[in-house]
């Protein structure tokens, strides 16, 4: 009697478990950010090559100041390759010719940012800040963390290109077909986003456009990302 009452208690709590896991399941199937919508992201950008030179290894470096106006949809849809939103200007700042808009060990004349070939509209914001019009899409791909508990949403950012004007030489980085990879970072137990970093894939972006005197055949960046408004997520 006592075994039969055991196994009726190991039974009853398996598929209370089973239940309790299932309707966890079925009621995350998508994410929802509040407030969501327009939101910027702020980060100082850098970009840089790695290349081998003989036996010596040369790396040059750029770092841009930049904030990304974007917007982000209030229901993600956990499913790989859903559009959760998009990238729709960044600003950048230029600085003075004695306090240029990016720090390199170069000499830069002018920093582009492009969708797919196409430079963005662009105007002056006033004191060297200057606005590009662009359009990358940002794609779901995956979540971190064990549910009910998320700790980051792993995204792609697809359509970007930059370009570097260099002694009058124009260097485009970027194919159509490449993407960047982000994560947005999650605290698990409120929910709240502190923060987005993006960077490259490991091979970086190819150069598709300019010549030797470029920074190299290949460039990549990475930056973290601080988002404004706050922004705070759950599962639905």
């Amino acid at each position: 009697m006592q075994l039969r009452t055991r196994i009726f208690a190991v039974a009853l709590t398996t598929a209370l478990a089973l239940t309790l896991f299932a309707g966890i399941a079925s009621a995350s199937r998508a994410i929802e950010v509040s407030p969501g919508g327009s939101a910027s992201a702020s980060s100082r950008l850098t970009f840089g090559n790695v290349e081998r030179i003989g036996e010596a290894r040369v790396r040059q470096r750029i770092i841009c100041d930049i904030t990304l106006l974007r917007t982000i949809g209030r229901s993600i849809p956990k499913t790989t390759g859903t559009l959760i939103g998009n990238v729709t200007g960044v600003a950048i700042d230029r600085g003075t010719p004695a306090a240029p808009h990016c720090e390199t060990t170069g000499t830069i004349e002018e920093v582009q940012f492009l969708t797919n070939g196409a430079v963005g509209t662009h105007r002056e914001l006033g004191g060297g800040i200057l606005l590009y019009t662009v359009t990358w899409l940002l794609v779901y791909d995956s979540f971190q963390g064990t549910l009910p508990f998320i700790e980051g949403i792993n995204f792609h950012i697809t359509g970007f290109q930059w370009r570097l004007t260099i002694s009058g030489i124009n260097c485009l980085y970027g194919r159509t077909t490449e993407s960047t990879f982000g994560l947005i970072d999650i605290r698990r137990e409120t929910g709240a986003i502190t923060g987005m970093s993006s960077v490259t894939s490991r091979t970086g972006l190819e150069r598709v456009e300019g010549n030797f005197l470029c920074p190299g055949p290949r460039f990549s960046f990475e930056g973290s990302f601080v988002v404004s408004p706050a922004q705070r997520i759950r599962l639905v």
